[in-house]
């Protein structure tokens, strides 16, 4: 025997619990604690069945505070006041004395948690959090509706597996109903409140802003995912991912001093399209295959698409939740503004780098000629590797005649220089290389770890992709599991179909079920069938309507107890024992006891309820009124 508050106060609790949790990262820190603190305060008043604190009180206080976060909100951060708000209600809510209407409140308060979360939260891990929620919502409002009717009653642990059962089939019935509702309600270009709701700043690369010596080599240490790409063949080899063109090298590091926006300009050669799911990056840049034409349509966050100086993709806001966008890319390079742009050479070069770019043009024809020697003079004697050691002076010195081994911006580093050293234009260009394909869902996963840095030189009328890094495998990529893909590419199902599920899809599907029915209509296949369907529904309308009635009809304890309620002018809310115990005293109360009694014995108890004592209730109902219009009279 177990007692029917403390399973539903457990389950209540639950709910407000994880529907906290929901908000972790999203309210303050320190509204998360003293949250905790008082809901624990509330939990062993619950236990001790004592509530010092008055209602009146506490409602006024959650008025205060209310008040309070609204004063905080702005268009900058909208969600965040609400955050906060919804947890120190759920702390004063569990302050109070948990009759049927409390709990409701808590499990509304719970609801609006979670919903203030998925603003911020698109990952598959909230799924879960999200159907534990349905799962204990659900649970709670069975067990309160249980508790409504019943009191606070000892009931045996039959009776809790019984509604532990329609809990379980409660909610696979509200999930399967909630698949509908997920393709048809309206969707949005963007999530409704992206222009509020600003996500924290996560990782950046940098490889968009600057390549500075050294730094591409900390990237490359980090496997993370950085973006996905779909509609591309298996087997591609040396897949240049595009993000930025830098110029200017100073002080060890290489800038763009041109980024503005420019025409996109005709292509010639073969076209390829394919899209990207790129990664929150909180930066402005969009990987695009080398040559990007174009992007033809973007999903995720409102803003433009730019095509900048060197080629590049970017857009006009930074990236702070996953993007998806289909992208064009030419496999011929166009002339994007004056390869003059790409001549300076720095200032302060040691001699020795001069004089090697003076002895790698010496004898050459012409400029093909001089990146041969540049290219053969990298295939001798280096080597790649992530840490260039200690060093004084020049590091690009040092690399070049000393260690003879670093990643991949010291080797474009220092072709791009000795390139403008011998007269050819030049210029860096950072993004990614390679791509591991996962074949769980026909796809290419692109990490950080695959960071890479190249150069481009300009040589008869065109650039030439020039990269001198030896051929290098990060450890991390070697590494990787069948597990990591079969992952990975459910995380790409997700953010695909469930997170990327857009307006554009939602269209297409309904076009598609469109082109279906009409098709069906046209050669006479669906007649019969929607016939037949609408005769089904008609049919089950009237069993539906015929069951109700002989339900309502039969003289049942459920029906006797509920014409007493509507006899005594009583809210279905109110529990049985607050029932008696506002009409004791009261000429028609022994009438009320023996029909309550009667229906706690017919819910809750083994003993089998026989006819004549129903019968007796229909008596004690006649009665009753009677008594009631008796004292109508007098009155």
């Amino acid at each position: 025997m177990v007692s029917l508050r403390y399973i539903t106060l457990f389950l209540v609790h639950l709910c407000a619990l994880v529907g906290a949790l929901s908000l972790y990262g999203v309210a303050e820190q320190v509204f998360y604690a003293i949250f905790l603190f008082l809901y624990a305060v509330g939990m062993y008043a619950d236990v001790k069945k004592h509530y010092p604190i008055k209602r009146w009180i506490l409602n006024t206080f959650a008025l205060i505070l209310s008040g309070y976060f609204l004063a905080f909100i702005s268009l900058d951060d909208l969600l965040k006041p609400f955050a906060n708000a919804v947890l120190l209600l759920l702390a004063v809510k569990s302050l109070e004395e948990k009759k049927p209407r409390d709990m409701y409140q808590i499990l509304l308060l719970s609801l609006f948690a979670v919903s203030i979360s998925t603003v911020y939260n698109l990952s598959i891990s909230f799924a879960f959090l999200l159907l534990l929620e349905l799962a204990l919502g659900v649970s709670s409002l069975v067990f309160i509706n249980l508790y409504t009717g019943v009191g606070d009653k000892v009931v045996s642990k039959n009776i809790v597996k019984s509604y532990a059962l329609v809990s379980v089939v409660f909610f696979l019935v509200v999930s399967f109903l909630t698949v509908p509702f997920f393709f048809l309600l309206p969707r949005t270009q963007t999530p409704l409140f992206d222009v509020f709701g600003k996500a924290s700043s996560g990782l950046k690369t940098g490889i968009a802003d600057s390549v500075v010596l050294g730094k591409v080599g900390q990237i490359q240490q980090d496997n993370t995912v950085a973006f996905r790409v779909y509609g591309l063949p298996n087997g591609l080899k040396n897949m240049y991912w595009r993000v930025s063109v830098f110029d200017t090298y100073v002080g060890n590091e290489w800038i763009s001093t041109k980024k503005q926006e420019i025409p996109v300009l005709s292509y010639k050669g073969k076209l390829t399209y394919y899209t990207v799911l790129l990664e929150p990056t909180f930066e402005k840049y969009l990987p695009a295959l080398d040559y990007p034409v174009s992007v033809q349509n973007l999903e995720g966050l409102v803003g433009k698409v730019l095509m900048l100086s060197g080629g590049v993709l970017g857009f006009s806001k930074e990236i702070t939740r996953p993007v998806r966008y289909t992208a064009v890319s030419s496999d011929i390079p166009p002339l994007y503004e004056d390869p003059q742009d790409y001549t300076e050479v720095p200032k302060g070069l040691s001699k020795s780098i001069v004089e090697l770019a003076h002895q790698l043009s010496k004898g050459a024809k012409d400029q093909e000629d001089m990146l041969k020697n540049l290219e053969k003079f990298f295939s001798k004697g280096f080597r790649y590797s992530l840490e260039l050691g200690r060093y004084s002076g020049d590091p690009l010195e040092y690399f070049l005649f000393v260690s003879k081994k670093g990643n991949c911006e010291y080797y474009a580093s220092a072709t791009a220089i000795l390139l403008r050293l011998m007269g050819i234009p030049a210029r860096v260009v950072g993004g990614f290389k390679g791509g591991i394909w996962n074949d769980y869902g026909n796809y290419y996963v692109i990490t950080n770890s695959m960071a890479h840095v190249w150069v481009e030189a300009y040589i008869k009328g065109r650039w030439v992709r020039v990269d001198t890094t030896p051929p290098y495998t990060s450890p991390n990529l070697k590494e990787v599991s069948k597990f990591s893909l079969m992952k990975d590419a459910v995380l790409s199902f997700w953010y695909s179909n469930v997170v990327g599920f857009s307006s554009e899809k939602q269209f297409s599907l309904f076009e598609k079920i469109q082109r279906e029915v009409r098709f069906g209509i046209k050669t006479h296949n669906l007649r019969k069938p929607i016939l037949r369907i609408f005769e089904f529904l008609l049919m089950a309308f009237v069993v539906y309507l015929l069951l109700k009635l002989y339900k309502n009809s039969r003289k049942t304890p459920e029906n006797l107890y509920r014409e007493m309620l509507k006899l005594l002018k009583m809210p279905n809310t109110l529990l049985p024992e607050e029932l008696l115990k506002n009409l004791k005293g009261s000429e028609v109360f022994p009438y009320a006891e023996y029909i309550v009694k009667l229906y706690q014995r017919h819910r809750f108890s083994p003993y089998k309820i026989y006819k004549d004592e129903v019968l007796t209730g229909y008596e004690s109902i006649k009665t009753m009124k009677k008594l009631l219009r008796n004292n109508a009279r007098r009155s």
